[in-house]
């Protein structure tokens, strides 16, 4: 499709964008989504800062555990950096002022952390369930250095596939639209449908079956009290539901709108039916930067601990949590399982 410059939106945010032949009207979301990027970039920050914090120390004490936690939360804050430039971008009609190689970069950036929170949860169920299930074998994973290789080799793989879907999807023109076009186009739809299965079906399965098999395996274990069973189950619980809380909405209205877009004949009537709800699901996608701490983080006694030292208000609150020992639940499962 022929895309014709309109000379006025490259000058003034507001008038009708390049790209957006559609001519959807780009005030639905220039409050809401600024708003909700605001909350999550002002509170998510600091907060995945303290949290990388308290993981440093467990790391730097040759504890394998939190490494696959600290690159999630690295992924958090690679997303929350983009933020602002995304505020700025909505809040002026999604009108795009710092060029297009900017638009690139930003773009990458934010999708490269989203899968990479994606993988990087499945690795942490991964590592739970054969703490569980199979602990003298996770043993021999247990190496420092070979967790952060399988890290860094993630990051590795994340980042190829979409460097080089956008530099041939979306090539560096003056647009002033960011990573979008209206209507989207059919390599684009491909693309979306392929990427949209291959981040949220398969994993959200691999989660779940993990998930399932644990808790069947804790009904076995008798060197676990119950209240230990109970705060295992809650963790693994609240894993899955974060993923479908954050992830799920994006996804699946993701899916309508491109299956849609392959069967309406007015792909236009389409996109404006369904821009709202997409752009609702895709705010919620950084939610994930306030919740990735707090599940990962604060059920974990020694961060608790620092925490106290800072904020002595908490102190009243965390005793009442005093009982869960020197060390997260999930540790000490590995230990009564070899045991």
């Amino acid at each position: 499709m022929d895309i014709i410059p309109n000379i006025s939106s490259l000058i003034t945010p507001g008038i009708s964008n390049v790209g957006n032949t559609c001519g959807i009207d780009f005030k639905q979301d220039s409050v809401f989504l600024p708003v909700m990027y605001g909350i999550f970039f002002i509170i998510g920050t600091p907060l995945n800062l303290m949290a990388l914090f308290g993981l440093y120390r467990l790391v730097k004490a040759e504890n394998v555990l939190p490494v696959y936690v600290i690159n999630l939360l690295l992924a958090d804050l690679i997303q929350l950096l983009t933020l602002p430039f995304w505020i700025d971008y909505y809040a002026n009609e999604h009108y795009w002022r710092f060029g297009p190689r900017g638009c690139q970069f930003m773009g990458l950036f934010f999708y490269i952390s989203i899968y990479a929170g994606i993988f990087f949860m499945c690795l942490i169920a991964l590592e739970r369930h054969m703490a569980i299930v199979r602990p003298l074998k996770f043993q021999s994973f247990r190496r420092l250095k070979s967790t952060w290789m399988i890290a860094i080799g993630i990051w590795v793989i994340i980042m190829v596939p979409p460097s080089v879907a956008f530099d041939s999807l979306f090539p560096k023109h003056n647009y002033t639209l960011c990573i979008e076009k209206y209507p989207s186009e059919a390599s684009f739809i491909t693309y979306r449908l392929i990427t949209l299965t291959l981040s949220f079906i398969l994993p959200l399965s691999f989660i779940v079956g993990l998930h399932c098999k644990t808790l069947r395996s804790l009904t076995t274990i008798n060197a676990l009290l119950s209240e230990e069973k109970r705060r295992i189950r809650g963790l693994l619980t609240l894993l899955v539901v974060i993923f479908v809380i954050v992830l799920g909405p994006y996804h699946f209205i993701g899916c309508v709108k491109y299956l849609g877009l392959l069967i309406h004949r007015e792909a236009c009537r389409w996109e404006k039916d369904i821009f709202v709800f997409y752009q609702l699901g895709r705010g919620l996608l950084s939610l994930n930067s306030l919740l990735d701490p707090v599940l990962y983080m604060f059920l974990r006694s020694d961060f608790r601990a620092l925490v106290r030292s800072y904020l002595p208000c908490l102190r009243t609150a965390s005793s009442l949590k005093s009982s869960c020992g020197t060390s997260d639940p999930l540790e000490r499962a590995t230990i009564s399982t070899q045991d």
